[in-house]
C-alpha cells in the first residue's frame, strides 16, 4: 500500500486504506511516522473489527528526510521517490542505514541514483545509503523513460516518480506482479479518481509498457 499512500502526498488528495492492522511488525507500519516527515498528513480511523482505516493526504508540497531506514530497508525505494520530488521543491535528504540493499534484485542503492539522475536530480552513494541534493532555484525535474531492473520496487518508486513528473514512462511495469499482480490496474484507478478521496482496491493487470 505504501506507494498509494505515498501518492496522495505527490498528486495532493486523500487516499484510505481499510483493514490495516492496530498492531503489526510489517514494515509498511513505518509510513504512519514516515509521511508525515515527508509533508503529508496520516491519521487512523479504529473499526469494529479492531482493524484501522488508514488515511493519507498531502498537498502536493513535500519535505526533505533524514531518515535511518535500516530496519524498513524494503521501503526506501518509494521515500527515495518522494525525497526526489522534494529535491525539485528546493528540499534535500538523506536516506541512511541502508547499504544492504546493494544486494537485492539489483543494486537498488546504484539503480535509484542511476534512475535519479536521469531525470535531472542530483543524487550519490554514500557508503550505508544515499543523499540527495536540493536542486537551485530555477531548475527542475524533466521526463525520462526510467528503468525498472526487473525489480518490483524500482517499478514502484518509478511509478511515483512520473506521477510528479508528467510524461515520464517506464520500461517495465510487469515486474510488479511479485508482490501485487493488479498495480498497473489499480494505479491507473487511483489516477482516475482524481482530486479527492481515492479508496484503495483491485484491478486487473494491463500493458508492461506505459505512463508511469
Amino acid at each position: 500500500a505504501g506507494p498509494f499512500l505515498a501518492a496522495a502526498l505527490v498528486a495532493g488528495g486523500r487516499v484510505r486504506v481499510p483493514d490495516w492492522p492496530a498492531e503489526t511488525t510489517q514494515a509498511g507500519d513505518a509510513w504512519r511516522s514516515l509521511l508525515p516527515r515527508l509533508g503529508g498528513q496520516v491519521s487512523a480511523e479504529p473499526q469494529p473489527n479492531g482493524s484501522l482505516v488508514l488515511t493519507a493526504s498531502g498537498t502536493g508540497q513535500l519535505c526533505g528526510i533524514d531518515a535511518d531506514l535500516s530496519a524498513v530497508g524494503e521501503l526506501a525505494p518509494s521515500v527515495a521517490a518522494l525525497a526526489l520530488l522534494a529535491s525539485a521543491q528546493g528540499h534535500a535528504s538523506r536516506l541512511r542505514g541502508i547499504a544492504h540493499l546493494r544486494g537485492h534484485e539489483t543494486n537498488r542503492l546504484e539503480a535509484l541514483v542511476t534512475e535519479m539522475r536521469r531525470v535531472g536530480g542530483r543524487a550519490r552513494q554514500t557508503e550505508d545509503g544515499i543523499e540527495i541534493e536540493a536542486l537551485p532555484a530555477g531548475a527542475s525535474l524533466h521526463p525520462a523513460e526510467l528503468h525498472a531492473y526487473a525489480d518490483h520496487r524500482m517499478a514502484t518508486f518509478a511509478a511515483l516518480v512520473g506521477l510528479g513528473v508528467p510524461g515520464t514512462t517506464l520500461d517495465d511495469v510487469a515486474c510488479t506482479s511479485k508482490t501485487l499482480p493488479d498495480f498497473p490496474a489499480m494505479w491507473s484507478r487511483l489516477l482516475t479518481v482524481g482530486a479527492g478521496t481515492s479508496r484503495l482496491g483491485t484491478g486487473s493487470p494491463t500493458s508492461p509498457r506505459g505512463e508511469a
